[in-house]
């Protein structure tokens, strides 16, 4: 698709599971990101990034226009703002796609001046990819799924939460990550 848009879509592994057990039909992002996600239209990608292991875990394609909807799909928050979604891709974490797998293939780590400069392009979602770096992306997903790799997790990264949902439950916001 021509005019297809390629959005970051960022999951903890417990957020990830709630959204497959919900049926995998609907990704939600937080209240500040309203703008963003309006800007989200059918037919786009959504690359679905697992942080705590840095993998690309799924592929999403956008069914519908930004909606709110405040009903429980995540124990922790509610992700307000929210579009339906068709699965395209779905992986286990050992067959995921290492970010690092794609490094010479995206813009994100080309011209660094600091070597973890590219986590900030993996640090909120929705975030708008290059087209170039979303098809490399695409591509990795369904390479990964006709050809899966099983690569060791580490169960503890698998579990990270990140600071802010650690914050929230406590009943504290500090710096939110997005999902």
């Amino acid at each position: 698709m021509k005019d297809r848009n390629y959005w970051l879509d960022l999951f903890t592994w417990t957020t990830w599971k709630e959204f497959l057990a919900a049926g995998g039909k609907v990704s939600g992002f937080r209240e500040k990101k309203r703008k963003m996600v309006q800007k989200i239209k059918p037919g786009d990608y959504l690359l679905c990034y697992l942080t705590g292991i840095s993998r690309f875990i799924g592929l999403l394609e956008v069914a519908s226009s930004a909606f709110t909807d405040r009903s429980p799909i995540w124990k922790d928050e509610d992700f307000p703002h929210r579009i339906k979604v068709k699965t395209l891709v779905k992986l286990e974490p050992e067959t995921a796609v290492p970010i690092f797998q794609l490094k010479d293939q995206l813009s994100i780590f080309q011209n660094l001046e600091n070597p973890n400069a590219w986590t900030g392009h993996v640090r909120g979602s929705p975030v708008k990819w290059k087209t170039s770096d979303g098809e490399a992306v695409v591509n990795a997903l369904m390479d990964a799924l006709k050809n899966p790799v099983k690569r060791p997790v580490d169960p503890a990264k698998l579990a990270r939460r990140p600071k802010a949902l650690q914050a929230k439950i406590d009943g504290f916001v500090k710096s939110p990550l997005n999902h």
